[in-house]
């Protein structure tokens, strides 16, 4: 029988990050802010109610005792290629499912073996880098998913074969990673609250309800049947960066100074994993007015999104940072926040024809 997979999902990953320098702040309700906004709370805090996107005006009734430290964004990524850098250590193939959380594949480990593992990487973690990480083993991606999310926070969890089938037939559908608020709507209306009930649906009616896709997920999730495969960074079709104009007092940065962050950072990534790109898209968010050629995305803000080819596949940030720059010319002010994606990702050591152009 194969080992399990391996979930790492670092805690309250901004506020710990930030929490690095305050070390006598970790008992503390403390959030981290980039502005009126709060982007992360320590758990202290979310004792307290304070949640992720809760104005500070709010978080500060719901806990008088708050501290608001910066947002840490640059700081942020460093120690976020670091954290993967040191999953890649571990293990034969890593897939980042954000800039703090990962599936690492333990599949040719016992069960025991891989539980050590996931305790080696926590104290790895916490004496290398400050900062806590909660581990969840499970045979799939979901499984090893519930199992960091029952182990948090700071745990680790494993949930074994013999656990795994009567917690899938009770599993509620809101507790379901990638299950979204309209689905689990529209299947509890159907009388679905939970995964083992789907039986009562027959697959015309489960695919009328959630559409192809995510019925075919659900009937896999319920079947025990879902994926199990991690997919490191070279598999990957796109790598992205951003980073903010400014921050809870941090002076503001000319957009020259915010697409050299940026590219830098992405094309890093992107070497470090040896791909080449063959596109480049830049996404700027603002919560100002439209600009041309822009649009509205969630929260009513401002979005532009604008496309453009590298002139052969690479990742040199010279030729990356000159359409960034060319994409940008007509675009002078700097937004509140800027993303360079690069894309059609191919191992930079195959023949340049074999990229997608």
């Amino acid at each position: 029988m194969p080992g399990p997979l391996i979930h790492a999902d670092a805690d309250a990953f901004f506020a710990s990050v930030a929490l690095r320098r305050h070390p006598e702040l970790l008992e503390r309700p403390v959030v981290v802010a980039g502005g009126p906004v709060v982007a992360c709370a320590a758990y202290p805090a979310r004792a307290h109610g304070v949640r992720a996107g809760m104005s500070l005006l709010e978080a500060r009734r719901a806990c008088p005792g708050l501290v608001v430290l910066p947002l840490p964004g640059d700081e942020v990524e460093a120690v976020s290629d670091a954290l993967l850098r040191l999953f890649a250590e571990l293990v034969p193939a890593v897939e980042p499912g954000s800039m703090e959380e990962a599936f690492l594949d333990t599949s040719a480990l016992s069960w025991s073996a891989a539980e050590r593992l996931g305790h080696e990487l926590r104290a790895r973690v916490r004496r290398e880098l400050g900062l806590p990480v909660t581990v969840g083993l499970g045979r799939t991606k979901l499984m090893a998913k519930t199992a960091s999310r029952a182990a948090k926070p700071d745990g680790l969890r494993a949930i074994t074969p013999d656990e795994e089938t009567a917690l899938r037939h009770h599993a509620p559908l809101g507790e379901l990673w990638g299950v979204g608020e309209r689905t689990r709507a529209r299947l509890e209306l159907a009388g679905v609250t939970t995964l083992g009930q789907l039986d009562r649906l027959d697959p015309p009616t489960l695919h009328r309800l959630c559409g192809t896709t995510m019925a075919r997920r659900l009937r896999a999730m319920a079947d025990g049947t879902d994926d199990a495969v991690v997919r490191p960074v070279r598999a990957r079709r796109t790598l992205s960066a951003e980073a903010a104009t400014s921050g809870w007092g941090r002076p503001d940065r000319t957009l020259a100074e915010l697409v050299d962050v940026v590219v830098e950072r992405v094309c890093h990534r992107a070497a470090e994993a040896g791909l080449a790109a063959a596109t480049v898209t830049v996404l700027l968010r603002s919560g100002g007015e439209v600009r041309s050629g822009g649009e509205v995305g969630s929260g009513g803000e401002a979005r532009t999104v604008r496309r453009g080819r590298l002139p052969r596949p690479g990742a040199d940030p010279a030729e990356v940072r000159a359409v960034v720059s060319e994409l940008l010319a007509d675009h002078p002010e700097p937004p509140e926040i800027l993303s360079v994606t690069l894309g059609d990702l191919v191992p930079a050591d195959r023949p340049q024809q074999d990229a997608l152009f």
